[in-house]
């Protein structure tokens, strides 16, 4: 049964991870294809690693039907990758990037034809697929105001209505990341969160900052 990996310190269900509709969008598309993997993680990395959404489709070696067994590794910052894993899924064979997609966020259904090639023949497609998913831009702004309200700043359609400080962010497709900051009333820690929000770089924390410690917990699929 497919399985999520639940963030460190997340109290509500697994769909209020920022990326859930990708995840969800992705795994129903597979499902439907006859291809379901045989587990799902969805998370996000800890603060000095950006606080980047991720998930990883894995099908085991039953699911192949092949000598080992395949993993697709997703992340909002670099798009997707694949593994080819051997009868264990600690003995990883392969680990590189999918070349086909040529944007971060493809739709559910190319990431299924991609998938369903490499679970029938262990090999990448010979194709290019360079349509963005339709719910890309919720997804992404979903993910930006989740690592502003972790440094405590409010979300930019809130401080675009003047419900926040002077320090703000910006971001759009294609158009990077505007910043700006009040240096008469922004501290410096303030500032540094912001720029750590904006960017979901590896940042070095300010004194008294500390990474995600939790180890998540494994719950289903709904």
């Amino acid at each position: 049964m497919p399985m999520l990996l639940n963030p460190p310190g997340w109290a509500v269900q697994p769909h209020g991870l920022p990326h859930w509709p990708y995840v969800k969008a992705v795994d129903d598309t597979l499902a439907a294809r006859g291809i379901p993997p045989g587990s799902v993680r969805a998370s996000y990395t800890s603060r000095d690693q950006g606080l980047t959404s991720y998930m990883w489709l894995t099908w085991d070696v039953s699911r192949t039907g092949g000598s080992g067994g395949l993993r697709l590794h997703w992340t909002e910052r670099q798009g997707w990758y694949y593994a080819l894993i051997g009868m264990s899924p600690q003995d990883v064979l392969l680990y590189t990037v999918l070349l086909p997609f040529r944007t971060f966020f493809p739709t559910p259904q190319d990431v299924a034809d991609v998938a369903e090639h490499l679970v029938r023949t262990m090999r990448v497609p010979d194709a290019e697929y360079r349509t963005e998913w339709d719910g890309a831009r919720e997804v992404r702004a979903a993910a930006r105001d989740f690592r502003r309200s972790v440094f405590g700043l409010a979300p930019v359609a809130r401080q675009e209505g003047g419900d926040a400080s002077n320090t703000s962010t910006e971001s759009a497709d294609g158009e990077g990341v505007r910043l700006t900051i009040d240096t008469g009333s922004d501290t410096f820690e303030r500032a540094i969160a912001a720029v750590r929000a904006a960017y979901g770089h590896n940042i070095p924390a300010p004194v008294g900052d500390r990474p995600e410690g939790a180890t998540p917990a494994s719950r289903p699929v709904p």
